[in-house]
């Protein structure tokens, strides 16, 4: 996946290839030091293109919380598998 993105300091995109996570944790990271975001999004496997609401980049990191969101949702799937 490829992250494109805008800052209000720059004239051409920036862009990242990473996972999910380390792609918002960017966006994140230039947030937190100062920097205004114009626009973002990111470009999937098949070249489908997912824009992403730059007001919710507020500088804090999220790839922690996304993993425990996955890791707590792979498990109520795996107790309902059993039942």
């Amino acid at each position: 996946m490829t992250l494109y993105f805008y800052l209000e300091a720059s004239d051409s995109p920036c862009v990242c290839s990473a996972e999910f996570e380390t792609l918002l944790d960017v966006l994140n990271s230039f947030v937190a030091i100062g920097n205004q975001l114009l626009s973002a999004y990111l470009l999937d496997d098949d070249g489908i293109r997912i824009d992403l609401p730059v007001r919710a980049f507020d500088g804090l990191p999220i790839a922690g919380c996304l993993q425990n969101l996955s890791r707590d949702y792979q498990h109520l799937l795996a107790i309902k598998s059993r039942a």
